[in-house]
């Protein structure tokens, strides 16, 4: 994937200086278009979280790249909610839109109830680029992601071989609306109503943060006693349910396979709380958004859908401490 971003930013140079001195790209919307100086991208997570921060210093390293690659200045404005807040995140975006940004990057807490909003940027020509959310049919909104719903199938299944396809789980949710979350919860249970041994006895929300997921996981805990796994559906849920277990001298005797590779995640699996995680590549969203968001600006059309796929933590890539990650 670097050497692939690296062959992209010398493609950017030769964009760049085609455009600058005036000569017509094939794939441009205008007969020219000219590098400016300086270009300003706002980043709008769901909330203030570790995840997040990777993928904003992810976002940050590839402006710093392809600005000096193209002879410009990239900022990424990060605009973080304090938290999983719907009205506050439309009220920042709302405010972005008015600063006439030269592109918005945002992973909404419900897509649709911000709809009106994108569509508002997009007519105002702003370059819009949905990270991790889903971007609905016939919108064009470029998002980058992966599959969230087969992912939620490979989590179960990692799950469903650690408890021996029989006993009672139960499922941590985060932000309902938000499209990620949803398309690996409904995944969970669909996969979970397969296996006639397997009972779902509890689920709970966490809301991306893991303090609340802590606190939720141990309310679950203590609440099944019975408990043999527990799956999640977002980078909070994992940690918050590892220090749980872990208060509760539950590991090992529930089971449960992490999302995500955030860097207390990974300080859990090094001392055993768990064996695998499967990770959104939070590095690679980061950048993809940052080019995304320039291609859009240099008037080529970017795809509708980048697909970063996933990739495995496992303990053998931080028995000697924390990995950069995916």
């Amino acid at each position: 994937m670097k050497k692939f971003v690296s062959i992209l930013l010398v493609l950017f140079v030769f964009v760049a200086m085609s455009v600058f001195v005036g000569k017509t790209w094939a794939d441009t919307k205008s007969a020219s278009v000219q590098v400016k100086k300086e270009y300003r991208f706002v980043m709008i997570p769901i909330l203030v979280q570790a995840w997040f921060d990777i993928v904003h210093n992810a976002a940050v390293e590839a402006a710093d790249k392809l600005g000096k690659a193209m002879g410009t200045k990239i900022i990424i404005d990060y605009q973080a909610p304090a938290q999983a807040d719907l009205m506050e995140q439309n009220s920042l975006l709302e405010r972005a839109i008015a600063t006439k940004p030269d592109g918005i990057a945002i992973d909404c807490n419900d897509v649709n109830a911000s709809l009106p909003i994108l569509k508002e940027a997009q007519k105002r020509g702003i370059p819009l680029v949905l990270f991790v959310s889903t971007s609905p049919e016939g919108s064009q909104i470029p998002y980058i992601s992966n599959n969230f719903y087969d992912q939620g199938i490979i989590e179960g299944k990692e799950l469903l071989k650690r408890i021996g396809n029989k006993g009672n789980v139960a499922i941590l949710h985060g932000v309902p609306t938000n499209s990620a979350h949803a398309d690996r919860f409904k995944a969970l249970n669909d996969l979970f109503k397969q296996y006639p041994d397997i009972k779902i006895v509890a689920t709970g929300f966490d809301y991306d943060d893991v303090e609340k997921a802590q606190t939720e996981s141990a309310r679950i805990l203590s609440a099944h006693p019975e408990l043999d796994g527990f799956a999640v559906v977002d980078a909070a849920g994992p940690v918050g349910l590892g220090l749980a277990l872990r208060e509760a001298k539950k590991v090992g005797k529930v089971k449960y396979v992490g999302i995500d590779d955030v860097p207390q995640l990974q300080e859990l699996m090094r001392d055993g709380v768990l064996d695998l995680s499967i990770a959104t590549r939070p590095n690679t969203i980061g950048r993809w958004c940052t080019i995304a968001l320039m291609m859009q600006n240099l008037g080529i059309e970017s795809p509708i859908w980048f697909n970063t796929g996933i990739g495995y933590l496992v303990p053998e890539m931080v028995k000697d401490g924390n990995i950069k990650g995916f």
